[in-house]
């Protein structure tokens, strides 16, 4: 049954990673033949240099998905590229780079500002699982104050604990 999953996922990643890369050239294709052809008057060595420098980590990342995505021995299962997580973070960044391309080839270098939501949201996203972390874990005090304060419990155990109070919660043997 594992080896079942397996395959479907070796697919899965097979029919991704072949449209990652057809999808990659045609916006890249598009974006030089447009940008540095058709208004090659406004191609300066900064506009080379920013196109070098921003599309790098999206092409980075398609040779680690291609690395990890497509299983080379049959034996070793290959990642599930359509994980959660991290996974999910790195194809944020292609799809922002390919936005960036477009609104690039079309406005301006201007628009590669819009690029800087990659950390900003890098950031975001350490922030609320770190804090997510300290609430779960009790560190520093945080999930253990949060027991201690009066109503923190479920409504059962307020029931159970007002019961007591009174007397009515008596068990017979």
């Amino acid at each position: 049954m594992a080896q079942k999953a397996a395959k479907a996922t070796a697919r899965k990643n097979e029919s991704a990673l072949n449209l990652l890369h057809i999808l990659s050239g045609i916006f890249n294709a598009l974006f030089i033949l447009y940008r540095f052809i058709y208004h090659s008057s406004s191609v300066t060595k900064a506009s080379i240099y920013s196109y070098v420098i921003l599309n790098a980590p999206a092409l980075g990342i398609q040779f680690y998905l291609e690395r990890i995505g497509r299983a080379k021995d049959t034996r070793r299962a290959s990642d599930d590229l359509n994980a959660g997580g991290m996974m999910e973070m790195l194809w944020d960044v292609i799809y922002v780079t390919w936005a960036c391309l477009g609104l690039v080839a079309f406005f301006g270098e201007r628009c590669w500002w819009l690029w800087a939501v990659i950390p900003l949201y890098g950031a975001y996203a350490a922030y609320t699982a770190a804090t997510g972390m300290r609430d779960t874990l009790g560190g520093l005090g945080g999930a253990a104050n949060d027991m201690a304060a009066p109503g923190a419990g479920s409504k059962r155990q307020a029931k159970m604990e007002k019961r007591t109070a009174e007397g009515k919660n008596v068990r017979y043997r």
